[in-house]
């Protein structure tokens, strides 16, 4: 026969042969019959006469042509006497290379010609090589591998699928046209839509008169719109021509020529605009622009202008290798219209490698003068800082051993309402430490230092300080207590530069033993009064504890303090044989301090809800030795009475309170309070209460503060947040944030307002507004690091994409 038969069969489905590799068909008329939808097709006879040894020569016939055809199944084996397989055998496969890639179809109706084309009515559906055309109609040319679609086409690849009347596409090549196609990124959720899209090849294609948003299609808020946008899937970049960004109805920027990472790789180009407001340097405007100047190497210029004050230039670059990394970043502002000279800032933070365990750093910061942070600074977290770290050094690690060499000085801001003196600078400082832990039981710690200390303050002692303390402790640890004796060796020579007129010496040389005992016990039983309260099992702790230290006395006045400062007195420092940080100072210590805690810790989860401690230090002999040199006033044998209580019974809920409490004058002398209520996400209220008492003795100042911090929703999309700190002494406020953030479907706004007080005895205000448009870009001064600093628990309201599951982009 000439003709081959046509059939038609409701919802058929058949899968075709590569085009480079297929068999032959038999000649004649053939029935098409769908029986698996997998890597081959078969052919079955049209009558069940034909011999078997026809259907063998159809098998074994080979005719490698480009026309797409395909796989046919045979069978072999004994027979029935009317001719049918009594065992079935598959027959051997055909190899195919690995670029032959089956095609799949199915559809409501089917018909075609073998080897040439498939026709496709009602939900016709091809797929081959990870492409998916859908469509009402759907034609496929086996041999040019092309198809063309009319009527809600669907077209899938890689992530994308686009739709539209129709299209004409070769499918394995991706070579083809859409017209009007509307299109959705899948792994990003952004869509749009076109008047034409051409697919130039695998990798390139072109959109005309396209728009992309991640906006939901029922509400367009914003949108971006090009006259032509070409994509290059395997360099992963996009550009563009006539772009105009649209929001809220309104053309908001535009550009004539643009493009575009496709993925999180860096390329050169203009970033998102910062805008800003301060009450110092009036509107504050920053355009970055980036250059990618290699995969570990960046540049970014950040030209920033200042209504006040002029135009500022700043660059930053960064570096990174496999040995070092490093930021350097410099800021300049030439004749400041305000304070009338040239303003400038320079960072670098460098780190290096040198060998297995030889590392190198350079942290070096200096301003041009002492207000550059309060005019130019951001927000409070950089107009606070006063002083600002030169520092070099050498670090050196191996085993149990570890060595530090450095330079470390200071540029130190004071201004004629805030005097500062500055620090004791290290030029230079050698450290070399050993650690050992259990070394047949004995934990064992040597440190050495060489210091010389130098300061640019006139009439001020200078010199050098050598420190080397020999520690050994033996802890001993079982189950319900501990025990752990140890014995530090603390020795010290100075050689000092006193200024002209001091006669005290400039050798000194200090030698003090120091022993300490620590020990603890711990109790437990069954909560049940609280379990019976609360419907949960709990068990409580009882836990006291002893420690005991000694240490001789000797006169240390006429020692200077290089980096010596008094602890903070709290429930850590307590439990040490030193309250003096640094080395300049070791106090002389007869004393026992008790301690007792006791916890209530959930039985099922281990969630410790209630901890509350109390503990005191009685000194037998009195401390005499003093950070000014001379003896104290009075010597007291009981230290203030300290308490601590931490609250998590419920779930967001947490208290916090802490107390020093003076016996000998029966008052208060320190006390903080810190509430915290975070039921959900983006809804948290803070309460923080802080009062100081006035102590001579510790040089404390007297302070009474209180703050009250909170983010909450106002609507359902319109979210509140603010702080304010109020000092009681000064009755003003101290600092103040007022925030809003809005959140739509694609898109996020956010506006804060900050006022704090500054070195020159006023106030500064900052102005914050940004947008987040989602899966595009932020534009604006971000508000999100100020707000997390003021608001404990803040977490940005944000319309981040959520990333589809695997069933959503199923075609």
């Amino acid at each position: 026969m000439t003709e081959p038969n046509r059939a038609r069969k409701t919802r058929q489905r058949t899968a075709f042969a590569a085009p480079d590799q297929r068999t032959a068909p038999r000649r004649g008329a053939l029935a098409l019959r769908p029986l698996v939808f997998a890597v081959a097709g078969v052919w079955t006879a049209a009558s069940a006469a034909q011999s078997q040894d026809a259907t063998q020569q159809a098998a074994s016939a080979q005719a490698p042509s480009s026309a797409a055809s395909v796989t046919a199944l045979a069978v072999s084996g004994p027979t029935t006497p009317g001719g049918a397989p009594l065992v079935p055998k598959m027959a051997e496969p055909v190899k195919r290379p690995d670029n032959a890639v089956p095609a799949f179809a199915a559809a409501d109706a089917m018909d075609g010609r073998t080897n040439e084309d498939i026709h496709l009515r009602g939900h016709g559906e091809l797929r081959r090589n990870g492409t998916v055309v859908k469509g009402d109609t759907l034609d496929y040319n086996q041999d040019t591998d092309f198809a063309t679609a009319t009527g809600n086409v669907r077209l899938f690849r890689d992530g994308t699928l686009v739709t539209g009347p129709d299209a004409a596409l070769k499918v394995t090549a991706n070579e083809g046209t859409m017209h009007t196609p509307s299109y959705e990124f899948h792994t990003v959720g952004g869509r749009g839509s076109a008047e034409r899209i051409d697919f130039i090849d695998k990798d390139n294609s072109r959109i005309t008169k396209g728009t992309y948003t991640t906006c939901s299609p029922d509400n367009v808020d914003w949108y971006f719109s090009a006259s032509q946008i070409d994509i290059d899937s395997d360099r992963q970049v996009g550009s563009g021509r006539a772009g105009v960004m649209h929001f809220l109805g309104m053309p908001v920027f535009a550009s004539p020529v643009f493009d575009f990472p496709l993925n999180n790789e860096r390329r050169s180009g203009f970033l998102a605009p910062v805008f800003g407001y301060s009450s110092r340097s009036g509107a504050d405007v920053t355009l970055p622009y980036y250059f990618n100047i290699a995969p570990n190497r960046d540049l970014t210029l950040y030209p920033r202008l200042l209504s006040q004050r002029g135009l500022q230039l700043g660059a930053e670059y960064r570096y990174l290798s496999q040995s070092y990394s490093g930021v350097l970043r410099g800021e300049f502002l030439p004749n400041d219209r305000e304070a009338d000279r040239n303003r400038w800032s320079i960072a670098l933070v460098h780190s290096q490698r040198l060998a297995t365990g030889l590392n190198a750093y350079v942290n070096y910061n200096k301003v041009s003068d002492s207000t550059y942070p309060d005019d130019l600074g951001r927000s409070i977290i950089t107009a606070t800082q006063r002083q600002y770290t030169q520092e070099g050094g050498v670090t050196y690690s191996i085993g149990d051993w570890q060595a530090l060499a450095r330079v470390q000085k200071f540029q130190t801001l004071s201004t004629a309402t805030t005097a500062l003196s500055p620090p004791y600078e290290r030029v230079p400082q050698l450290n070399l430490s050993y650690n050992r832990y259990d070394a047949g039981g004995f934990d064992i710690n040597f440190q050495t230092d060489y210091t010389k200390f130098s300061i640019p303050t006139e009439n001020t002692v200078q010199g050098e300080r050598l420190f080397m303390q020999p520690t050994i402790s033996y802890p001993i640890i079982r189950p319900g207590w501990f025990v752990t004796p140890k014995f530090i060796l603390n020795t010290t020579s100075y050689r000092l530069d006193r200024p002209t007129g001091d006669t005290q010496a400039s050798q000194i040389n200090r030698t003090l033993p120091t022993v300490s005992l620590d020990s603890g016990l711990t109790f437990e039983r069954d909560a049940s009064l609280v379990s019976k309260w609360f419907g949960r099992s709990y068990i409580q702790t009882l836990e006291p504890r002893l420690f005991y230290v000694y240490t001789p006395f000797r006169d240390q006045s006429q020692i200077p303090l290089f980096d010596t400062a008094q602890s903070d007195y709290n429930l850590g420092q307590i439990f040490t044989e030193n309250p003096y940080t640094g080395y300049d100072r070791i106090a002389d210590n007869n004393k026992l301090t008790a301690g007792v805690t006791t916890r209530f810790i959930e039985s099922e989860t281990g969630i410790e809800r209630l901890r509350a401690t109390l503990a005191q230090r009685q000194d037998f002999e009195g401390q005499r030795v003093t950070l000014a040199g001379s003896a104290p006033t009075s010597v007291r044998r009981y230290s203030d009475l300290l308490g601590a209580t931490t609250i998590q019974m419920f779930r967001g809920l947490f208290f916090d309170t802490n107390l020093q409490y003076n016996q000998d004058i029966d008052r208060i002398m320190r006390s903080t309070m810190a509430f915290s209520w975070k039921p959900d996400a983006n809804k948290v209220i803070n309460l923080g209460y802080r009062y100081y008492r006035a102590d001579a003795n510790t040089g404390q100042l007297a302070l009474e503060q209180t703050d009250i911090s909170a983010q909450w929703p106002l609507t359902r999309r319109l979210y509140g947040l603010g702080r304010i700190g109020y000092d009681m002494d000064a009755k003003k406020p101290s600092d103040m944030l007022l925030g809003f953030e809005y959140v739509a479907d694609c898109w996020v706004g956010r506006l804060a307002v900050q006022r704090y007080s500054n070195a020159t005895s006023g106030y500064t205000t900052h102005i914050f507004a940004q947008i987040e448009f989602k899966g595009l870009s932020k534009v604006g001064n971000n508000p999100i690091d100020v707000i997390r600093l003021n608001v404990p628990g803040y977490q940005p309201v944000t319309a981040q994409p959520v990333t589809p599951s695997v069933l959503d982009q199923y075609e």
